[in-house]
Formats: C-alpha cells, structure tokens, sequence
C-alpha cells in the first residue's frame, strides 16, 4: 500500500531515535520497541501499534502544536511499517478521536497537511482517506468545514490503485463526444490530464509527443494516450489542441475532477488493459524512462 522512502534507515536506528525522544521533548512519553522484536518492519509496526499508547487524547488537543509534532512523528513512521499496521493504527486512533468532532476535525486539517498537501512529508493517499471518511460522514461538524473533507474523501474513494478508473464523457476537438468506456479493453492507457495554460502540461505533453518509445508502442497497439482538458469545450481550446500529437485520444471534460484527483497537474493514471489503474501520481521523467525500457524489451522479443 505503501512507497518506502528511500532512505538507508535501519530498524535499530529508528528504535533508538524514538526511546531517545520518549526521555527528552515529546508531547508524550514514546513508545520503546523490545529488543527481542527484530527487523524494520516488525519494529515500525510495533511502534504503529503502541505509538498513542500512553497519550491522553482527550486533554492531548489542548496544544495543537505540540499534538501535531506528535503526529507527525507518528506520520513518519508509515512508510515503514506494513499497509495492515498502518491501517489498523489509524482506524484505532480515528475510533478515539472521533468522540469529539472539534479534535477530529483538528486531526483532519493535521494529516491533510501532513499526508495529503503538496508540501506533505509522507504523501500517501491510501493513509490519508481515512481522515477525511471521518471528518466527511460526521454529523456534528458543519457542512461548511467539512465541505472540502467530503469533496477529497469522493476523490480519493473513487479512483484508487486497484479499482476501475471512473468512467467520463469528452468533447473532441472536433465537436464529437466518447467516453473513456469506449476504449476497447487490451491496450494499456495513459489518462493525461492537462491544462494548456499549465507551464508544467506543455512541458509534459511536449516531451510525451516526441518520446520515440512511447509513440512506437501506440503505433504497436500497445497503449493509448488519452490527453484530457479539465474545462470547458471552447473554439480556443480546440484550435491549440488541433496541434497535438495525432496519436493521441483529446478531448475536454470538465467534470473530470470530480472523478480524478486533480491537486498537481500535469495529472497522469496509468491503466491496465480492463482500465484498472495501476499507478497515479506519476512523474514524467519515471514515465519515459518505463517506455524506454517497455519499448526496448518488445523490441528483442520481435
């Protein structure tokens, strides 16, 4: 579920950094992995466990500071500890906090930062769902505050790894509609979601129109690459699009983002042959050089 940071860390370092903590500053005393527990993740999971062990959650909200410190202690440890002991932690610790609505939607705005933003720490989608579910379906807060938990909450459920990806309705360049459905399955497909007044969208759809490997694939019925436009239909739109690669499935759909999380354009999915998604949040330099590699392996089996 899970990315693991690349980071050489290992897991007696980790324990000694947290029984270190857990006798000098921490907002509350952390907990210390017995020795007898051995390995990375076996430690980390144990640390998932217990991390809120010896914290009174009911007075703990009293310094936000200091909680969110705490937690985002706690977030640092994610990535390496096992999806089942994250999940788990967190389902125990929205349990807890979820009795007052103030301190749960104080906790959302904390993971949101930590988990979720551009500037998050540990960026894990799958981690942060929970918290916006729970801000989302809890009737004591306003529907004002939690409007944006409710909107990242449908976001997120929707179109994750593993699931088929939503389906939608486009307008070609030319006036014609389609839909994402209408693909046949077999070929792989790159949904490139992109904004022509988006420097970072140009620069993307540039470089993927000119990638030789990922044009020989489209050109071997491998893959296809859908470019989609979040907005409007309009005669300006169509006449810049009208320049892209004519390899490519174009089209606008404005009601793409209530389907696809949209927070870092230029936004790609990448999806099977069914339209499951297998990966999001991709970066272009990643996906070029995955073509390369994809394209150099069907070459020497031809």
């Amino acid at each position: 579920m899970l990315k693991i940071q690349k980071i050489l860390l290992s897991a007696g370092l980790l324990a000694a950094s947290f029984a270190a903590s857990a006798q000098t500053s921490t907002y509350f005393p952390y907990p210390v992995v017995p020795e007898s527990i051995e390995g990375l993740t076996p430690r980390s999971n144990y640390l998932m466990e217990h991390f809120w062990d010896r914290c009174n959650i009911k007075s703990a909200f009293s310094s936000l500071k200091k909680m969110e410190g705490a937690f985002n202690d706690y977030v640092d440890i994610m990535p390496y500890a096992s999806g089942e002991a994250v999940k788990a932690s967190v389902e125990a610790l929205l349990k807890e906090v979820s009795k007052n609505p103030r301190n749960l939607l104080a906790l959302a705005h904390m993971a949101e930062a930590a988990l979720y933003s551009d500037s998050a720490t540990v960026r894990c989608d799958e981690c942060y769902l929970p918290f916006a579910k729970a801000v989302a379906s809890n009737r004591k807060i306003s529907k004002a505050e939690k409007a944006r938990f409710e909107y990242q909450a449908k976001v997120l459920a929707g179109a994750q790894v593993g699931m088929k990806a939503p389906d939608f309705t486009y307008t070609a360049p030319d006036g014609t509609q389609g839909k994402l459905s209408d693909i046949p399955d077999g070929p792989y497909i790159l949904l490139f979601i992109n904004d022509p007044d988006c420097d970072e969208c140009e620069l993307a759809r540039v470089r993927l129109a000119a990638d030789i490997n990922l044009n020989s694939l489209i050109d071997k019925g491998l893959i296809k690459v859908m470019s989609i436009y979040p907005g409007e239909f309009d005669p300006d739109w169509a006449a810049r699009a009208s320049g892209y690669s004519q390899r490519w499935i174009i089209g606008a759909a404005p009601e793409v983002d209530e389907y696809y999380d949209l927070r870092n354009p230029p936004v790609f999915y990448y999806l099977n042959g069914h339209h499951k998604i297998l990966s999001k949040s991709l970066v272009i330099d990643n996906l070029i050089e995955a073509f390369r590699q994809v394209n150099s392996r069907k070459s020497e089996t031809e």
